[in-house]
C-alpha cells in the first residue's frame, strides 16, 4: 500500500509523545530490571474473550534495526483483527487529512517567538539551521511537534526511506491476509491531546530536550535500546524520569490506556485480535497491561529473543 504523507507526520508525532516524556532527563539511577520478564508480546485470556496478544511497538525505528520474531509472527497469525492506537482508514482520508493538518498549527497565530525567550529562540533556531530546515516554516507549528527535531541523530540514517514502521509494516501484513483494522481512538483525538497543554509549556519542553541533546544525552539512541532489549521496565523509567513531563503523563498516556480498556474489551470479545500500540503504555500501574488484569483477564509475557545487544 501507498504510505502517504501525512501517515508519517502522525507516526512522528507519535513518537514524539514518547520522546518529550524522556528527552528532558533520564535520571534512571536505582532502577532494578534484572528479574523482571522482558517481552513485547503479551498473551489476553480470560472472561470468555477470545485469545489476543497485546504487542508493544516503537512508531519509528531505524531499519537495520528493526525485528519482529517467530513468535510475534505466530500471534498475529492467529489473530483475526488488528488493533491499532488509530483508525488508519480515516487518515487516508482526503478531506480528514486537511483538517488534522490544520490542528498542527497555534491558534491566535501564535508563533514560537512569542512563547521563548531571545536566548532560548536562538538556540532552537541554530539548531534547525544546522539540520538544514528553516524554522520560519515551522514558527506556528505546536512546539511539542517540533520535540522529534531535537536530537541531531534522532535515526542515524537520516533518512525516512530508511526508517520502519512497526504500524505500517503490521497494516500491510492485514492486508496480505484481508485482515480487518480497527482504531482504539482516532487521530483527530491524539492531535487534540495537544490542545491540553498549554504552549509555552511545550515549549519549555522543546527547549529543555535541546539541552539534553547538547548534554550528551541522545534519548532516541536510548529508547531504541531498551526498545530491542524488549525492557518495558526501562522504558516507564525513561518516560517517568523527569517531574516537568511527568506532570502530562496522565494526558499523552494514562487516561488513553484507561479509554482503551472498554475498546479492547470489545474487540477481544468479538475476534481473536492483535492489538500493538506504542511500547509505553504497556508498562506501569496504569498501563495496559495491569488495567486489563484489574479488569480480571490474565496477561502473561510471551518470551522472546531481544532484538539485540546494541
Amino acid at each position: 500500500m501507498r504510505h502517504n504523507l501525512l501517515y508519517n507526520f502522525v507516526l512522528i508525532f507519535l513518537t514524539s509523545l514518547v520522546l518529550l516524556s524522556c528527552k528532558t532527563g533520564q535520571k534512571t539511577a536505582g532502577v532494578s530490571t534484572e528479574n523482571e520478564t522482558r517481552s513485547l508480546l503479551w498473551k489476553i485470556e480470560g472472561k470468555e474473550s477470545k485469545s489476543s496478544y497485546l504487542f508493544g511497538t516503537i512508531h519509528l525505528i531505524d531499519e537495520d534495526k528493526y525485528f519482529f520474531t517467530s513468535d510475534m509472527q505466530a500471534a498475529f497469525d492467529s489473530s483475526e483483527l488488528l488493533a491499532l492506537e488509530f483508525d488508519v482508514e480515516e487518515a487516508m482520508n482526503v478531506g480528514a487529512q486537511l483538517g488534522l493538518l490544520q490542528k498542527a498549527f497555534m491558534r491566535n497565530d501564535t508563533t514560537l517567538s512569542d512563547l521563548i525567550s531571545e536566548e532560548d529562540y536562538k538556540k532552537v533556531q541554530d539548531h534547525f539551521q544546522e539540520m538544514g530546515i528553516p524554522l520560519f516554516l515551522f514558527e506556528r507549528v505546536k512546539p511539542m511537534f517540533l520535540t522529534i527535531f531535537a536530537s541531531d541523530n534522532m535515526f542515524s540514517s537520516g533518512s525516512m526511506e530508511d526508517i520502519k514502521s512497526y504500524e505500517l509494516e503490521l497494516i500491510d501484513m492485514s492486508k496480505e491476509r484481508n485482515l480487518p483494522v480497527e482504531g482504539l481512538e482516532t487521530m483527530e483525538y491524539q492531535i487534540s491531546i495537544f490542545d491540553s497543554i498549554p504552549y509555552r509549556a511545550q515549549a519549555d519542553m522543546l527547549v529543555a530536550s535541546l539541552d539534553a541533546a547538547d548534554s550528551g544525552t541522545e534519548s532516541m539512541d536510548t529508547l531504541i535500546h531498551y526498545y530491542r532489549q524488549q525492557n518495558l521496565q526501562m522504558l516507564d523509567a525513561l518516560i517517568n524520569a523527569d517531574p516537568t513531563t511527568q506532570k502530562y503523563k496522565g494526558l499523552l498516556l494514562d487516561n488513553r490506556n484507561r479509554n482503551w480498556i472498554p475498546v479492547i474489551e470489545e474487540l477481544i470479545h468479538r475476534s481473536p485480535t492483535f492489538i500493538a500500540v506504542g511500547a509505553g503504555h504497556l508498562s506501569g500501574e496504569f498501563g495496559v497491561i495491569n488495567l486489563l488484569r484489574k479488569e480480571g483477564y490474565t496477561v502473561i509475557p510471551i518470551n522472546t529473543q531481544p532484538g539485540g545487544s546494541d
